[in-house]
């Protein structure tokens, strides 16, 4: 047996008088005595947690714990964004000033799998189809899918949820469909104020009708877009969904955040200081109404925006470091040809440049690098920095994670 050695993403969380002990990078947390602690200090495994500790606390390779686990994947995460022609005109939305309505040709969809089939290995594919409003394009996704078939394959969809009827849902789910993310702001009168149809029609009731149905049949994370003009309003919202009988959800309550150009609608947004406060208000709300409050909340997982292979190609065929980046083309990194190939067009924002973000002596010596990755490549460049710029958030983490006690 190889040797053991204990994880450098350990952390001691104190909870009255004992302590949760949380693995940063695997997600695993147990609470433990003081003398449980002082003997794991000390590097010997109480024989009751044994079996866990050896599947979330321990490594054989501490050198290479961060690459093993995070950088290679056993598991290919392309996007595709279909267009950035929506059905909506969301108050704060991140892509009003290159909206169009582009959408993909027959030169990308068979580059992109085209690049796919190169570059899965035998891996399973998780596609994500993005937009704009994806369903808008439903013909391509299922174009798309039924062109992957051969492989061990399935997509996701990050959607209005407008348009997520029963009939979309059980017709996408014959060609792969198994995860949607879809977005409530609150109650009717909050979220139809914020998130409307192009002719200013609200959409609450719509999209309350298909959850109903589809939460069911897909995993379903329900996204909850969080400024100060709708925290306040969040307990009402979940008032609602319980007394429908909407439970069989994911929530993912989500900081709306400024982007590159201009929107008055971002005046509202909670500063980064506050952000965790906030986030930590939330789920204590979220377990208070009785919803599902995941242990892995703090697994984050690898920005995309580190892994070059999951690329996220538009309907101009530009390949961009990440969501927030999409549409502006002055942030693509490459272009998708239709061999499958890709022609890199900026260096400086491939993942190399993004991971010298955090290969630094701090940076990899720090417990929390598994949730921070030296900061966000996309804020780094809004705050004016170069993409590879770090920005230390270890007293946020630490902050965060502390609250992780509440829900063991």
């Amino acid at each position: 047996m190889p040797q053991q050695f204990f994880s450098k993403y350990n952390v001691f969380i104190r909870d009255g008088s004992e302590f949760i002990l949380f693995n940063t990078l695997t997600g695993y947390a147990i609470k433990v005595s003081s003398e449980e602690k002082e003997k794991i200090t000390s590097g010997i495994i109480p024989e009751d947690i044994k079996e866990v500790f050896y599947e979330g606390f321990i490594t054989d390779d501490i050198n290479a714990e961060f690459d093993k686990l995070t950088l290679k994947k056993n598991i290919l995460e392309p996007t595709m964004v279909l267009t950035y022609n929506c059905n909506f005109d969301c108050s704060y939305c991140f892509q009003k000033d290159f909206r169009n309505k582009s959408r993909v040709n027959d030169n990308i969809i068979n580059g992109f799998v085209n690049y796919i089939n190169k570059n899965s290995n035998g891996r399973k594919v998780r596609v994500t189809f993005f937009g704009g409003e994806p369903l808008l394009e439903a013909n391509t996704i299922k174009k798309v899918s039924s062109m992957l078939g051969n492989l061990n394959y399935e997509f996701s969809i990050v959607t209005n949820g407008s348009m997520l009827t029963k009939n979309m849902a059980d017709d996408l789910y014959g060609y792969g469909l198994r995860y949607a993310q879809i977005t409530l702001d609150g109650p009717r009168e909050v979220h139809d104020s914020r998130r409307y149809f192009v002719n200013r029609r609200g959409s609450f009731d719509i999209i309350l009708k298909n959850l109903l149905y589809v939460q069911d049949l897909l995993n379903v994370v329900l996204r909850i877009n969080i400024d100060y003009s709708n925290i306040d309003d969040f307990d009402e919202l979940l008032y609602e969904l319980k007394n429908m009988g909407i439970e069989n959800i994911r929530i993912d309550p989500h900081l709306v955040h400024e982007n590159l150009f201009r929107n008055e609608a971002w005046d509202e947004n909670i500063s980064r200081q506050d952000e965790f406060d906030a986030v930590q208000r939330i789920w204590h709300k979220i377990k208070l109404h009785g919803f599902r409050v995941p242990q892995d909340i703090f697994r984050l997982g690898v920005c995309v925006a580190h892994v070059d292979e999951d690329i996220i190609v538009d309907p101009a065929g530009y390949i961009y470091p990440c969501w927030a980046f999409t549409g502006n083309t002055k942030f693509a990194k490459g272009l998708l040809k239709s061999d499958g190939s890709v022609e890199i067009i900026n260096r400086a924002l491939l993942a190399k440049n993004a991971s010298l973000a955090w290969k630094n002596d701090e940076c990899k010596n720090c417990s929390y690098l598994p949730l921070c990755f030296g900061g966000c490549r996309f804020f780094s460049v809004l705050d004016g920095k170069s993409f590879s710029s770090k920005e230390c958030r270890k007293e946020t983490y630490k902050k965060a994670v502390d609250f992780i006690k509440d829900f063991i």
